[in-house]
């Protein structure tokens, strides 16, 4: 295996790890947006019960329901919180994922810039051997009719 076919094999396998990335880094967004979109309908809920309850609570409030309200109000908030707390995970997960496929994109980009010019310089190498192969087979055939003229020249008598 040359060292372009072997550059040229890295440059794939980076391709491929970069691609993955790509595909994590969706999926982990996806998840963003469902845990924000959790988090969103909590407060939503907890906003709309408080307005539920502050109109209610004029007509008929004995102490159990207040009580009963508060305790779901302090379960309610407390899943908010958890909530917020599983949004933020997923937000590190998001900018680590993030990073993961930066690195990649810059390992794949160097990895193609070197594979690039290991290829131009190959290409330049068989530009060169073909021109020198081309320059020495037009010497050939110069030298090989100087020497038929030379011949022609002796045959016929001329110096």
């Amino acid at each position: 295996m040359t060292v372009l076919s072997s550059m040229q094999l890295a440059v794939e396998l980076a391709t491929r790890q970069r691609d993955q990335l790509r595909l994590d880094v969706a999926q982990v967004l996806r998840t963003l947006e469902g845990a924000q979109d959790q988090f969103d309908q909590l407060q939503s809920y907890a906003q709309e019960t408080q307005t539920r309850w502050i109109t209610q609570s004029q007509a008929d409030s004995t102490p159990q329901v207040m009580r009963h309200y508060y305790q779901f109000m302090d379960k309610l908030y407390q899943a908010i919180t958890l909530q917020r707390q599983v949004l933020q995970d997923v937000q590190r997960q998001v900018q680590a994922q993030q990073k993961l496929l930066l690195d990649a994109e810059f390992k794949l980009a160097s990895r193609q810039t070197v594979c690039d010019n290991m290829d131009r310089e190959a290409s330049r190498k068989r530009d060169r051997i073909e021109q020198k192969q081309f320059d020495e087979t037009a010497a050939l055939i110069y030298r090989s009719r100087r020497v038929e003229r030379d011949r022609e020249a002796l045959q016929d008598g001329r110096p």
